[in-house]
């Protein structure tokens, strides 16, 4: 786990201010939590993560699969993603993650932390944002509407509160960070998680 640096969320509020005024309305976006599993299932897992985390790319990659097979796929849980923002690159591609649906969140989530490794060492900013708008590309979004969605304010503000509220509710200083009904686990395992449903399930 990584933690969140000092004075990140104010330097990434500013940095919202003064977007350009005649960026196009961007698509329906997602908004909230994005949500995978059944809405109405009893347990709640939760997990503040963040797409230029490496950490949090192994739990989407190798553990995640896991935790739906067993339990969001089968009904018994739900798992709601919330984001925590680093960096610039980070709050750009949450931005485009977050534009459209939930079912094109999905796609893109699972797409950008799948191809996580190819562009996170690219070079500067601005190369891992070409790199990534390349991922998305393969996934059918062109770069126009790629760098509208990274730079949409709306989106890039309801990040940053998203990731102050983090903090607030649960303390979370580091990603992933997990919660299951309530409770902040001491790691992202699966075997953590799946005790914590157990309990749950009693």
């Amino acid at each position: 786990m990584k933690a969140l640096l000092g004075g990140t969320l104010i330097a990434l509020f500013l940095s919202i201010t003064g977007q350009a005024a005649d960026v196009a309305a961007a698509p329906k976006s997602t908004t909230g939590d994005i949500i995978y599993g059944d809405p109405k299932a009893d347990i709640e897992i939760i997990e503040y993560g963040s797409l230029t985390c490496a950490h949090c790319a192994h739990f989407a990659n190798d553990i995640l699969p896991v935790i739906k097979e067993k339990y969001l796929d089968t009904g018994k849980a739900r798992l709601h993603y919330r984001n925590i923002i680093r960096d610039q690159v980070d709050l750009a591609i949450s931005a485009v993650a977050r534009c459209g649906d939930m079912e094109r969140s999905h796609k893109l989530m699972s797409a950008f932390f799948a191809s996580q490794d190819k562009w996170i060492h690219v070079g500067s900013e601005a190369a891992m944002i070409d790199a990534i708008a390349t991922v998305a590309a393969a996934g059918g979004m062109d770069r126009t509407e790629f760098d509208r969605c990274a730079a949409d304010a709306d989106l890039r503000k309801s990040l940053v509160e998203m990731t102050q509220r983090g903090a607030q509710l649960y303390g979370v200083r580091s990603t992933p960070t997990v919660i299951v009904n309530g409770m902040v686990l001491p790691d992202y395992s699966a075997e953590s998680i799946e005790a914590a449903i157990g309990l749950s399930l009693k």
